[in-house]
């Protein structure tokens, strides 16, 4: 009799809490560096053998993936390939992260289903070639196989130590439209050359580098999407907010705060004057 294995798994989202674009690699691909976090947001993952493949998608998001089961076929097929693997899965999704909204939502349900992949094959594949395969599935895949905060570098390929964050209370706003990450890629002009840098908050006051900190996307994304402007606009007013900025490619910005009460507050008060947006407080997964 043969046990047939069910994965499940929770695929949380990112925030960059810096974001640094240099010069195009050999590869055409922008070298980085950012501080990536995550946090306590997450889509749902269920992967079933099944005796055809099939993706079934659920959560307040379902509607907003226009071609919502390419990055999980991608994924697959890649997975699929590497093994030449004839067994087929029955895959659940359940949205609950803002699509292409600069939470990296995409490539932390792509990690989840490689994971849930090897688990179901006995981890055939071992921890580097996973990563590889990540790799080719997008740049943001690696660090979400990893699932835990760190300093990327590269086009996403180097991966270093985060250092401890501080608890705090993160209050993300939405415009509830969907922002290219492709089309802000293409519309950045600066030529910085790469440098790698390393840190060590450990020995830093963090409070004091956050505020140093920047997104090099920022203006780029505003152009495409004025409506994080706004957001921004918002944040500079908001009490007790020492620190935003948008994450990745946007359109969702973070606001920093170190007491829940005030990122509440902030929440309601944006509710009021700004119904139509999402918005959610949330903090740094344990």
């Amino acid at each position: 009799m043969i046990i047939k294995k069910t994965f499940k798994s929770k695929a949380y989202a990112k925030i960059n809490l810096s974001l640094n674009v240099y010069n195009k690699t050999k590869d055409n691909m922008h070298n980085l560096e950012s501080l990536i976090c995550f946090i306590n947001l997450y889509d749902e993952i269920k992967i079933d053998q099944n005796k055809r493949f099939s993706i079934k998608i659920e959560g307040p998001f379902k509607n907003y993936l226009k071609n919502s089961d390419n990055i999980i076929k991608k994924t697959f097929t890649i997975y699929s390939k590497f093994l030449n693997l004839k067994t087929k899965y029955k895959i659940f999704l359940k949205k609950n992260i803002p699509v292409s909204a600069g939470l990296g939502g995409g490539s932390a349900d792509a990690a989840a289903i490689l994971k849930g992949l090897n688990y179901l094959n006995n981890n055939r594949i071992k921890k580097k070639n996973l990563l590889k395969l990540a790799m080719q599935i997008g740049s943001d895949v690696p660090v979400c196989l990893n699932n835990k905060n760190a300093f990327l570098s590269g086009y996403g390929d180097i991966l270093d130590n985060a250092p401890k964050i501080p608890s705090l209370y993160i209050l993300l706003i939405n415009p509830k439209k969907e922002l290219s990450t492709k089309k802000v890629f293409e519309s950045y002009n600066k030529k910085n050359n790469f440098r790698r840098t390393k840190i060590n908050l450990n020995k830093l006051n963090f409070f004091k580098w956050i505020l140093k900190q920047r997104n090099d996307l920022e203006e780029y994304s505003i152009k495409i999407l004025p409506e994080i402007k706004d957001i921004l606009d918002f944040f500079s007013i908001t009490k007790n907010c020492f620190f935003f900025s948008m994450t990745g490619s946007g359109p969702t910005v973070f606001g920093l705060f170190k007491n829940k009460i005030d990122a509440i507050n902030a929440s309601h008060i944006l509710n009021k004057s700004y119904s139509n947006w999402w918005s959610g407080v949330y903090n740094f997964k344990s």
